[in-house]
């Protein structure tokens, strides 16, 4: 029997219940539930917090990111490292607060598969719901699975390989941006992130506390004056590398 595929859930040890769910939906669908021990940025002093560069976040986003959103952050890096430290091939991350769609268990154990023969790939994005600037790879299991030149943002749930792992940890410092930011620039950069066309699993199930969504429109927190040039600044230069990237791949 083939090995199951383990699932790197991020819960905080406050929040059970969380866990409880994320497990009975995995257990169901065949994935073994590992939790990852979530970091809780509510109580960090941001000013105190070496990993983290204000200045670089304010220049690169327009404003500070949240404590949330750096509690979020440093969940990632810990659930990649989980993940790298098992020594599987491929992996999935979870946050907490997932529920898996009916198509989910027929078609990933056939995603699996096709992802396990190929290289030209780092980390897939099961969840996105707004998808921009892609070609599609295949169709497998009935599922279309795009080429995510624009990498989707939302990170709840995510199958990453070593190769992604390792890529996104070695950027991942200093702290500047979210962590759905940071996938989307190592990704769109390196133009290695898939997608599938539809939401496999979708996030709100709780009103998680690990995740940057949980911190209301943190679009609004310590705003530069030069916001929105900045927004658009980077808005622009992700575009550009996608498209250019997308140019490449016809």
């Amino acid at each position: 029997m083939p090995q199951r595929p383990k699932g790197f859930v991020i819960n905080l040890a406050a929040s059970p219940q969380r866990l409880d769910s994320a497990k009975a939906e995995l257990d169901g669908a065949q994935v073994d539930p590992i939790r990852v021990d979530a970091f809780d940025g509510r109580e960090i002093d941001l000013a105190q917090f070496a990993p983290y560069d204000d200045s670089k976040a304010r220049r690169f986003m327009g404003r500070s990111m949240t404590q949330g959103e750096v509690g979020c952050y440093v969940s990632h890096q810990r659930a990649a490292t989980a993940f790298l430290e098992s020594g599987d091939e491929i992996g999935f991350v979870f946050e907490d607060d997932i529920a898996l769609q009916p198509d989910f268990k027929t078609a990933v154990p056939q995603l699996i598969k096709w992802l396990r023969a190929r290289d030209d790939w780092h980390c897939v994005n099961l969840g996105a719901t707004r998808l921009k600037i892609t070609s599609p790879m295949a169709k497998v299991a009935g599922i279309e699975v795009l080429r995510a030149h624009y990498f989707p943002m939302l990170a709840h749930a995510l199958i990453w390989n070593r190769a992604g792992a390792n890529a996104f940890l070695a950027a991942s410092e200093p702290i500047f941006c979210p962590a759905d930011n940071m996938l989307r620039q190592v990704l769109t950069r390196s133009d290695m992130g898939l997608a599938t066309a539809q939401s496999l699993v979708t996030a709100g199930r709780f009103d998680s506390d690990i995740s940057a969504r949980s911190g209301g429109n943190r679009g609004q927190f310590r705003r530069s004056p030069l916001y929105g040039l900045r927004k658009q600044r980077r808005l622009l230069h992700e575009k550009a590398m996608a498209f250019a990237h997308k140019l490449g791949h016809r």
